[in-house]
């Protein structure tokens, strides 16, 4: 996502991982290294290896497995033994990331998972020595703040950054100056939420996304050419965009009015493209099953009596589903359907409309598929929907979002985020 690929020329890049706890991410980026070399004719040497990538790991013990790690995964590439364990003693360094001296904006990519620990939970020496060397404002509330600061610091105008990281700085308090200072500088493509049964080979008790971003270059501030957009656009204000969970079978998921054969505790509003009118909402009493805990974990059925039976009848459509013939468990949802993503106040946008419409929602309501909900930092929905409402979304929209047949106009996430306010 960040172009770190076999098929890129990675001749002239540079990569930091902030955090290689047992060097995945790296041992997968040097085998990418090695294979775009391969793809250009070039038999990779250890001179032109080692400077590539630079991971750091504070545990002596996940330092050394990642070196090791790195050693064998050239070694498949077919990587001379020598070569292959330079460059994993080179790639890995046993040091602190948020202390180490690195030259400042050094890297074209920096990929990783910083470590999500309360500032509370830092062992007290260290705690103190951050406080006195870190930027105070990226002190006091969680870990992978200052980790995601400095990885930003370090990188380069144009360069791309992908992180498996919480979500907690979109809008909690004691980030709200990381929020000033940095999104004015990065171009933010993605920041899509993950389950994190997925991604961590552990259970893991948070929110995580994939936030991938590149850093803007820094521009000479000149005078206006006449009929160029002007203002910011909803990604550079630091707006997330999501479109609805897709089912995959809505009539076993969605739950009529006036039909009582599940758990009343697991069902929530439920929003199609219909019931969003301009300016208000009209739900119409459909319902749908929140398949997925608070957590992230799926809902075990022998805990919902009601809910089992009712999806047993259901049981051939949903077995039918290629995600299940791929491996998933027969009755989950294709996207992960919880409560806690959709609490928050947000803005409704149906995907197809004559007129592209808007409406607030502060139910905690679950929009369909085919509805994107759109969320602003501190929850401030009412600004954007005032600048945003009685037509003026499909003015933003002109000759950004495409015109479909019978002037339809699509509200993608990738065209809504390119609104400019």
């Amino acid at each position: 996502m960040v172009g770190w690929r076999e098929d890129a020329d990675l001749s002239d890049v540079r990569l930091l991982e902030p955090a290689a706890g047992n060097g995945e991410f790296v041992a997968q980026a040097g085998q990418r290294l090695v294979a775009s070399y391969r793809s250009r004719g070039i038999e990779p040497k250890v001179g032109m290896l080692r400077e590539k990538i630079v991971a750091f790991e504070l545990q002596p013990h996940a330092a050394s497995e990642a070196q090791g790690r790195i050693t064998a995964a050239l070694g498949e590439m077919g990587i001379h033994h020598k070569t292959a364990a330079a460059c994993g003693a080179a790639w890995i360094r046993n040091a602190d990331f948020l202390l180490a001296d690195i030259p400042e904006a050094t890297f074209t990519h920096v990929v990783g998972n910083p470590p999500y620990i309360r500032w509370s939970k830092i062992p007290g020496v260290l705690k103190s020595i951050y406080e006195d060397r870190l930027p105070r404002e990226m002190t006091g509330g969680d870990l992978f703040l200052p980790f995601l600061d400095r990885s930003f610091t370090l990188l380069r105008s144009s360069g791309e950054c992908g992180f498996l990281c919480s979500d907690r700085w979109l809008y909690m308090a004691f980030a709200e100056r990381f929020r000033k200072k940095w999104l004015r500088m990065l171009d933010i493509r993605s920041n899509e939420s993950v389950i994190s049964a997925d991604v961590f080979t552990r259970r893991v008790d948070t929110y995580p996304t994939i936030l991938i971003a590149s850093k803007r270059k820094t521009r000479k501030v000149g005078r206006q050419v006449a009929g160029k957009r002007t203002g910011r656009t909803l990604d550079e204000l630091g707006y997330v965009i999501k479109a609805g969970p897709a089912l995959g079978h809505t009539p076993a998921f969605v739950i009529q009015p006036g039909e009582h054969d599940v758990e009343s505790v697991l069902l929530h509003r439920w929003i199609d493209s219909s019931e969003v009118l301009e300016g208000s909402i009209k739900w119409t009493g459909r319902q749908v099953i929140a398949m997925f805990n608070d957590d992230g974990n799926l809902l075990d059925l022998h805990g919902f009596p009601k809910l089992k039976n009712r999806l047993r009848r259901f049981s051939a459509e949903l077995k039918r589903r290629s995600i299940v013939r791929n491996g998933a468990t027969w009755y989950r949802t294709i996207d992960r359907v919880r409560r806690v993503d959709w609490l928050r106040p947000k803005l409704l946008v149906p995907e197809l409309a004559k007129i592209p419409r808007i409406a607030i929602d502060r139910s905690g309501a679950i929009p369909s598929h085919g509805v994107y909900a759109i969320f602003a930092p501190h929850d401030h929905v009412e600004d954007l929907y005032e600048r945003l409402r009685d037509g003026r979304l499909a003015r933003a929209l002109n000759g950004v979002a495409p015109k479909l047949k019978g002037g339809y106009t699509r509200c993608y996430r990738r065209f809504l985020s390119r609104v400019r306010i």
